[in-house]
């Protein structure tokens, strides 16, 4: 508190008293130096705490942008691994389509140096029994047997037949294909799920002859809707009844489904001929007896029917469902020649009435001489 003046002066002129309110006052200003320093030093530490945690705002930033980087690097070695194997996928891609291109390009030598371009009976061409590149060689004026593929010996209408099922029967492969007496493996080597059967005179339809399944196109034992397709190649001018045989064929069919074969149809023959007949059971000759060959028994097929310009007419009657003749004249495929067409009856989604069996033996529009 302050004294008054009064003492402060008595104060004074005391020696030891004034010594003493000296110090006081020297203490007093201390103090005050003292408060003001700390005053500042407050100040100061507050502005020290207010950096701090600006700081330690800025350093939470910094983390966490390490963080963000750390991640995005990792991320960064990551894709650039993966690029890496990829590209190493790349390059030994690249260097198997090298090695096909190399052996592609060998193969193409190897079939220009079989081909004698001197002699016009032979040509380069894919042929689509074998799947290839191939030579087709021409070895006489019956193009139609003797237009053969150097790789596998397939004749014109065998090819034909093979470039109208990859033609317009996509993955034919998958489906349920059911051949009638084969000659040749050109289709069973590429269906997955592929069965045949051959005609053996005297045997049970469904029965088994020396492994091989019997079966007679005109009663076929299989039950209805079984296959997706069905196959015969030059076995319709063997069959006393086609009509039966077609209509047999659409019934083991899906609906949806095709028969896909060849017969000879012959040109400038306005109506189609039967050649002979079944009577009781015994063979009754109208023309001529003609043979072809036959991969089972004898070898012999007799022909039965002569098939003419009314032949797709006939078999749209006999099953009630369309037919398309496919006509393809192509060295580049090796397909040209005589008789080779090829026919597709393909089954309606909905099913005809069955004919009665007096329709069956009916021979109406058919010549028979």
């Amino acid at each position: 508190m302050p004294y008054p003046k009064i003492f402060k002066d008595i104060a004074l002129a005391t020696p030891v008293i004034g010594e003493i309110v000296g110090e006081r006052d020297g203490l007093r200003d201390k103090y005050g130096s003292l408060l003001t320093e700390y005053d500042l030093l407050s100040h100061r530490l507050a502005q020290v705490s207010l950096e701090c945690d600006s700081l330690s705002s800025g350093m939470a930033a910094v983390i966490s942008d390490r963080d963000r980087i750390n991640h995005e690097h990792a991320a960064i070695l990551a894709d650039r691994d993966r690029l890496q194997k990829e590209l190493a996928a790349l390059a030994a891609d690249l260097e198997l389509v090298r090695h096909d291109l190399e052996l592609a390009s060998q193969e193409r030598d190897h079939l220009k140096q079989l081909v004698d371009y001197h002699d016009s009976r032979k040509n380069i061409g894919y042929c689509h029994c074998c799947r290839q590149e191939s030579v087709f060689q021409m070895r006489g004026e019956w193009l139609r047997d003797l237009y053969v593929c150097l790789n596998c010996s397939s004749i014109p209408r065998q090819r034909h037949l093979q470039y109208v099922l990859d033609s317009y029967f996509r993955n034919w492969e998958e489906m349920d294909v059911h051949e009638s007496s084969p000659s040749n493996n050109f289709v069973s080597r590429y269906c997955k799920n592929y069965t045949s059967s051959q005609y053996f005179q005297g045997s049970e339809a469904g029965s088994y002859v020396d492994g091989i399944r019997s079966e007679n196109l005109e009663s076929l034992s299989f039950p209805d809707n079984s296959f997706d397709l069905f196959i015969t190649q030059d076995v319709f001018e063997h069959i006393f009844n086609p009509e039966r045989a077609a209509r047999e064929i659409m019934r083991v069919l899906r609906p949806g489904g095709a028969h896909v074969f060849t017969a000879p149809k012959h040109k400038g023959l306005p109506i189609s001929i039967t050649r002979a007949r079944l009577v009781h059971s015994r063979i009754e000759y109208l023309m001529e007896a003609v043979y072809h060959g036959n991969p089972i028994g004898d070898g012999k097929a007799l022909v039965t029917w002569d098939y003419g310009d009314d032949f797709q007419s006939l078999m749209n009657r006999w099953t009630g469902c369309s037919t398309t003749n496919y006509i393809t004249r192509d060295s580049a495929l090796g397909i040209d020649g005589e008789f080779i067409d090829v026919f597709v009856t393909r089954k309606n989604f909905s099913i005809p009435p069955t004919r009665s069996k007096k329709s069956l033996k009916s021979t109406q529009g058919i010549k028979t001489v």
